[in-house]
């Protein structure tokens, strides 16, 4: 069942089993994976089906750190949250990431890659992409062979996209609607704005949601476990705004809640002028895989991270085209198709952009009829990275004394970096000049601000947001244990992004769908017992 929340006005208090705070990729993916189950779960969304100014609104902070997206900007308050928007790039995170590395203060996960693998698949799977496979094997599905880079310094990888040929990103709260609609045990509720958690008098368990209508009344939704799913910043907000029963905030005995706030850091870095033999355009282009897209990247092996203590990197090497001749003799091709007329020079056109690229038609079409982008021949190639960010403790989230029209203090993010999250860029770029040079691949030019210490005006975040609510099997250095439960609570779990240590050069969405799909089974095996 779908409803408003407001239609429960004069109602009974709802009591469930399970009660999830807020619908979007997390929030979904735990209605569906308990959809049909004998758990009665309620999923409370602030959004509707649609776009609202008025509640994105609710989102409006204040950045005190460095330079960052305006807050109401880089999320969507809306049933399916930002899956609504987001550019649907999928890679997971490696086995170095939850890995402790003694120079990445703060890292390590309380366990492994190996133990959330299943997790990861089955949210490959939510995601709609396959097949599965993210790591150099993928050159043998797409039948190509990768070039010769040193295994010591250089690794491919791969992103998958989640949008099928000719149709959009997976937009979770369109492809799951059905399921949760029909699911006996499931309600989602619109329109429902959480705004505190109620403890019990001796403030060791969660026993309610307050939930405020849309005229301004209020009610109170009663489960054996509530679970978090607000995304990286709002997240720490609710745990941090519900003083009313506890001075600093409901998990906040330890001052770590919107703390360790981390994001990647992407922008480019350097350029690289091909060998007349270019062998780089493979890298370059997004290949067909299946139904679905893939893309290949470079990073630093686990080796070269060690030995050059530079923290996880990727870099995607992105192709410059000199479109002057190109694209003006495609235009007067494509007037021609239009105007249904045929001459001398639209033969002429034709054969040009033909002789030019190989590929320019067919890619021409796909780029028309599926949105996929046409393969030229580049004369140039940007290197454009997305690195990890080391846990800051000063990075945070924290609350002005402005508050928003349901009352709740809005967000100050002071978002910052160390020295040690530019040694990446330093290191990625050395070594690719490095082994572009031994195999004769093309100059790598690197710019200025690598060489200089600092960051450029072109720096930006995912945006994702991560490490607010950081998990840890000791209170005194994480908000949740590693079934994401916070320390000293019970029946309270947050689901998501802010879970994360360490936030890998990876796009958050896989990594934070496989630790909820992971926190699903501890809840199954938890609630069932109760």
């Amino acid at each position: 069942m779908i409803a408003e929340f407001d239609d429960r006005k004069g109602a009974e208090p709802l009591v469930v089993d399970l009660c999830i705070v807020g619908g979007g990729a997390a929030g979904i993916a735990m209605a569906r994976h308990f959809a049909g189950s004998k758990l009665r779960v309620a999923l409370l969304e602030s959004g509707g089906y649609k776009y609202d100014p008025a509640l994105q609104a609710l989102y409006e902070g204040q950045n005190t750190g460095m330079q960052y997206f305006d807050l109401h900007n880089c999320r969507t308050r809306q049933f399916g949250g930002s899956t609504n928007c987001w550019g649907g790039m999928c890679t997971p995170m490696t086995a170095v990431d939850f890995s402790h590395r003694s120079w990445v203060p703060h890292s390590g996960w309380p366990f492994d890659a190996q133990a959330l693998e299943p997790h990861m698949r089955a949210a490959h799977t939510l995601c709609g992409i396959g097949p599965y496979g993210y790591d150099e094997s993928v050159w043998g599905m797409l039948g190509k062979e990768p070039l010769p880079f040193a295994s010591d310094l250089l690794w491919s990888h791969f992103w998958q996209m989640n949008s099928r040929l000719g149709k959009r990103q997976v937009r979770f709260a369109k492809k799951f609607r059905g399921i949760i609609q029909d699911a006996p045990n499931v309600q989602v509720f619109l329109h429902a704005d959480v705004v505190d958690l109620v403890l019990d008098d001796n403030h060791r368990r969660v026993t309610a949601v307050k939930v405020r209508t849309r005229d301004g009344g209020e009610q109170h939704v009663h489960a054996k476990a509530f679970v978090l799913a607000c995304g990286g910043i709002e997240n720490a907000r609710m745990l941090l705004t519900s003083d009313r029963q506890t001075k600093n905030g409901v998990g906040n005995q330890n001052d770590l809640v919107g703390r360790f706030f981390q994001e990647h850091l992407q922008t480019p870095c350097a350029t690289v002028t091909p060998e007349p033999n270019d062998r780089l355009l493979s890298y370059a282009r997004w290949w067909e895989l299946g139904l679905t897209h893939a893309r290949p990247g470079l990073t630093l092996s686990p080796t070269a991270q060690q030995r050059h203590r530079a923290l996880n990197i990727s870099v995607s090497v992105d192709a410059v085209y000199d479109e002057r001749f190109l694209w003006t003799a495609a235009k007067s091709v494509w007037d021609d198709i239009v105007a249904r007329r045929f001459s001398a020079k639209t033969a002429r056109n034709i054969a040009h952009c033909v002789t030019q690229s190989p590929s320019f038609l067919p890619d021409t079409y796909r780029r028309l009829r599926f949105g996929a982008r046409p393969m030229g021949i580049p004369v140039q190639y940007t290197l454009y990275a997305r690195a990890e960010q080391a846990p800051n403790y000063d990075s945070r989230v924290r609350l002005s004394e402005e508050r928003d029209r349901l009352g709740m203090r809005k967000v100050m993010l002071d978002w910052r970096t160390i020295p040690l999250d530019h040694t990446a860029f330093v290191t990625i770029t050395d070594v690719i000049k490095s082994e572009f040079a031994r195999l004769r691949l093309g100059r790598v030019d690197t710019f200025d601000w690598v060489k200089e210490g600092r960051w450029p005006d072109t720096l930006v975040g995912g945006p994702h947001h991560m490490g607010t609510t950081r998990m840890s099997d000791d209170p005194k250095t994480g908000v949740v244990d590693a079934n994401a439960k916070v320390h000293g609570l019970d029946g309270l779990y947050m689901a998501g992004s802010s879970v994360f240590p360490t936030g890998g050069h990876a796009n958050a969405t896989l990594t934070l769908l496989a630790t909820t799909l992971r926190l699903c089974d501890h809840l199954e095996s938890r609630l069932r017992a109760t």
